[in-house]
């Protein structure tokens, strides 16, 4: 339903101001019991809070969508990291899992709806194969860049860049001459 409520428009993006490190942080915090229970670890790499124009329930689906991919692929070490990196007026929010990679040939696939890879999970899950086809529809709608870069035997790397908001200035009015 909520992959449908996308592709046909009827939630549009809602942008504003947020802080995008504070959310990602939120987001990752959630994942507590996984993390303490099963022994996976999450890592949030960034050096400065940032903040962004966007919709930040939409993008947060993204992270969130992102985050249990890469659980579901990580390697044998259970890591996945996530990276928020400020490149000029951009940011660049980057999740990497430790696992197999995806073959070239899957690659051009992962976007699509209902497309699960070929590989085995390293957790057990259930899925609607539709994670990865809300992200892309979700950054589509956000007009920004996104994309992965795999290779067999050194994980995967989701990534997506939205712009820095930058706070409008204010016209420096004249003062008055004084009586």
């Amino acid at each position: 339903l909520h992959y449908s409520t996308i592709q046909n428009g009827l939630n549009p993006i809602q942008p504003a101001p947020y802080n995008l490190t504070q959310s990602i942080q939120a987001i990752l915090d959630r994942y507590g019991k996984l993390t303490g229970l099963e022994g996976y670890t999450i890592l949030f790499a960034q050096t400065e809070q940032v903040t962004v124009n966007a919709d930040e329930m939409k993008i947060g689906q993204v992270v969130y969508n992102l985050v249990n991919n890469a659980l579901t692929y990580t390697g044998t070490d259970k890591t996945v990291t996530v990276t928020q990196t400020r490149i000029g007026n951009t940011v660049r929010v980057e999740v990497h899992d430790s696992g197999e990679g995806i073959p070239k040939e899957e690659l051009p696939h992962i976007w699509s709806r209902y497309y699960r890879g070929q590989k085995p999970h390293k957790r057990a899950t259930v899925g609607t194969g539709l994670g990865l086809s809300i992200v892309k529809s979700v950054l589509d709608s956000h007009s920004v860049s996104y994309g992965v870069q795999s290779e067999p035997g050194f994980g995967t790397t989701f990534w997506f860049e939205l712009p820095v908001f930058q706070q409008p200035t204010q016209p420096v009015l004249p003062t008055p001459p004084a009586k």
